[in-house]
């Protein structure tokens, strides 16, 4: 699995290959082509076809909070704090922001309910994907073997380097043969994929509904921002589904 170049006139997106789902629903992850960071919305809302009011998102704050997206104005949330959305309403897009941190796309193809998840490692270590999932079942009644799951792009176990701390928060969590700690060269690497996909496996998620992008931002500032490759850049991607109407 890998990502699909799209562009929309000069605008670059990637849509994670196989999650499509013939009309019903729309995905994307943008890119540093042709996406200006006072532009990101417009530009979403060309690609969609939708007005920017019908885009919703949050303030994140690497939590596991989720938000349920009925009726409220999109104005509204700017204050909420939040790092997940989930919605059964058609026509409006759901976003996050990214520069290295995992974006998570769920999408339930029966009861038709998308969402969006922000997964840095704190969001990964306190397991947002169970978050999700538990709200799709409580609010709409989803049935775990109809959700699908995208992993979108972040940074990669080839360039996330971490210390001692974090490395024992995740050791203590995730068994030695998850592939989730990986150890080179006397250095310490987190794989954000591999946890979030025990995540997901361990809420039920089957594994041929999962599917991952396998694109590492920082492997790739041609076309992404890396907080961490650009030390600290102020630039994001965003992240964004919808249910057609």
């Amino acid at each position: 699995m890998g990502i699909i170049k799209k562009y929309e006139t000069d605008m670059l997106y990637y849509q994670i290959e196989g999650y499509n789902f013939s009309n019903k629903v729309n995905h994307l992850f943008s890119t540093r082509i042709g996406w200006d960071q006072d532009s990101l919305f417009h530009n979403l809302s060309e690609v969609f076809n939708i007005p920017e009011e019908n885009i919703y998102r949050v303030r994140q704050v690497h939590g596991k909070d989720v938000l349920i997206i009925n009726y409220q104005n999109n104005k509204e949330l700017d204050m909420e704090e939040k790092d997940g959305l989930i919605t059964q309403k058609k026509g409006i897009a759901l976003c996050t922001y990214h520069a290295d941190c995992v974006p998570i796309y769920f999408y339930d193809s029966i009861k038709e309910i998308i969402g969006v998840a922000h997964a840095g490692w704190k969001g990964t270590l306190n397991n947002i994907c169970e978050s999700m999932i538990n709200a799709m079942v409580k609010n709409y009644d989803s049935n775990i073997d109809n959700i699908f799951v995208a992993i979108g792009p972040s940074i990669g176990s080839c360039c996330y380097e971490i210390g001692q701390d974090v490395e024992t928060l995740f050791m203590d969590k995730y068994s030695n043969n998850e592939g989730i700690i990986i150890k080179r060269e006397d250095k310490t690497y987190l794989d954000l994929w591999e946890a979030n996909k025990a995540n997901l496996l361990r809420s039920g998620i089957n594994y041929n509904n999962i599917f991952c992008s396998e694109t590492c931002t920082a492997c790739n500032i041609d076309t992404l921002h890396s907080y961490r490759k650009e030390k600290g850049t102020r630039n994001r991607m965003i992240a964004a589904i919808m249910l057609n109407e």
